[in-house]
């Protein structure tokens, strides 16, 4: 499986990341409404390059930076690309309620 080196500098610390897609979709296969957090650093910890690493996102973790760390990691690690929403053929569909006011 292709892996992408993400290097990033954290204050005065240089952290290496090794990210895979499938690590990646691990992560956000983890991510549910009421736990965000630990899939997070679950992943950042899994693909830490080296122990000085780890232990940086383990202080992120004690500092609540972790959804700010693997943002920044995840936002190098995916492709940039612009994503438009385009109009149906027939205009925008309005929603109609059953219980709308009278």
């Amino acid at each position: 499986m292709n892996t992408k080196t993400i290097e990033i500098l954290m204050g005065d610390r240089d952290l290496t990341f090794n990210v895979t897609l499938e690590a990646y979709n691990q992560c956000v296969n983890a991510l549910q409404m009421d736990n965000k957090v630990a899939p997070m650093h679950n992943f950042l910890i899994s693909v830490s390059a080296d122990e000085k690493t780890k232990e940086a996102v383990n202080q992120a973790f004690k500092d609540a930076l972790t959804s700010d760390l693997f943002g920044v990691v995840v936002k190098e690690f995916k492709p940039d690309v612009e994503i438009t929403v385009k109009k149906s053929r027939n205009g925008q569909d309005k929603l109609s309620r059953k219980d709308s006011p009278s």
